[in-house]
């Protein structure tokens, strides 16, 4: 079991330091198998802020501050009232909801971006009504259906947004989007980490540091193109496997 949590969290390591988010789209579902629901999300959030918070070190300099500044700040701020609102909606229903959507808007956006010609893309990047829209999008799919980098991906793929330049600036807003979430979890929840050992903590931190190591390695190695469309893979993997989970639940 303890293999299959070092592996997972490898990959997603390695992921979140290339394309800029990946950690809890790949390495999530097979905490949560894993671990437990309860126990595995919480995981995750303490992880994926981990991992974010190293490769910023790495990424700083790249990091669009302002950018940043909008997203966390919407999306933060929305988490508790969408909490709220939604805590009496079916989950399954949710998940549906969301998973559909991140299909349809990625779709969406990847077409029209085809459309235009040259480097013109629909999103000015100094436009900050988009932020505002992509940090609520954000949050609210954290909350309904813990799904929060789609949101991101689409809005890097309609303003054209340097996959570079976005994965430095993705790792303080997904830290900080982790923190908030772990925060409101243990605050407004009977959630609780997982019973591990110190020698297994130990264990998990190393694995995500190897994993953020062989990310380090591959980085240079990888185009900008292909990065990009990884991470509009990402994206339509987060969206697709909510959806189907969504629809799981319901039958």
């Amino acid at each position: 079991m303890l293999l299959l949590l070092v592996l997972a969290i490898l990959v997603g390591g390695a992921l979140q330091r290339v394309t800029g988010m990946g950690f809890g789209l790949v390495a999530g579902p097979f905490i949560v198998l894993i671990v437990g629901p309860l126990e595995g999300v919480l995981f995750v959030n303490l992880a994926g802020a981990i991992a974010s918070a190293l490769i910023l070190g790495r990424v700083a300099r790249d990091v669009d501050w302002r950018r940043y500044a909008w997203l966390a700040t919407t999306s933060v701020l929305v988490m508790v009232p969408a909490a709220l609102l939604l805590r009496d909606a079916s989950r399954a229903a949710l998940e549906v909801a969301v998973g559909a959507l991140v299909v349809v808007a990625m779709t969406l956006a990847v077409v029209t971006t085809r459309l235009r010609r040259g480097d013109r893309h629909p999103v000015r990047p100094e436009a900050r009504a988009p932020l505002v829209v992509t940090g609520v999008a954000s949050g609210v799919g954290s909350v309904a259906a813990g799904i929060g980098g789609p949101p991101v991906a689409i809005y890097s793929v309609l303003s054209g947004w340097d996959p570079r330049a976005f994965a430095a600036t993705a790792q303080p807003f997904f830290a900080t989007n982790a923190l908030a979430a772990l925060v409101a979890k243990l605050t407004l929840t009977d959630a609780s980490f997982p019973p591990f050992a110190l020698w297994q903590w130990l264990v998990v931190l190393a694995a995500i540091v190897a994993g953020l190591v062989v990310g380090d390695w591959l980085t240079p190695r990888v185009p900008a193109a292909t990065v990009r469309r990884g991470l509009i893979v990402l994206a339509y993997v987060g969206g697709a496997a909510t959806l189907v989970q969504g629809l799981v639940h319901l039958a």
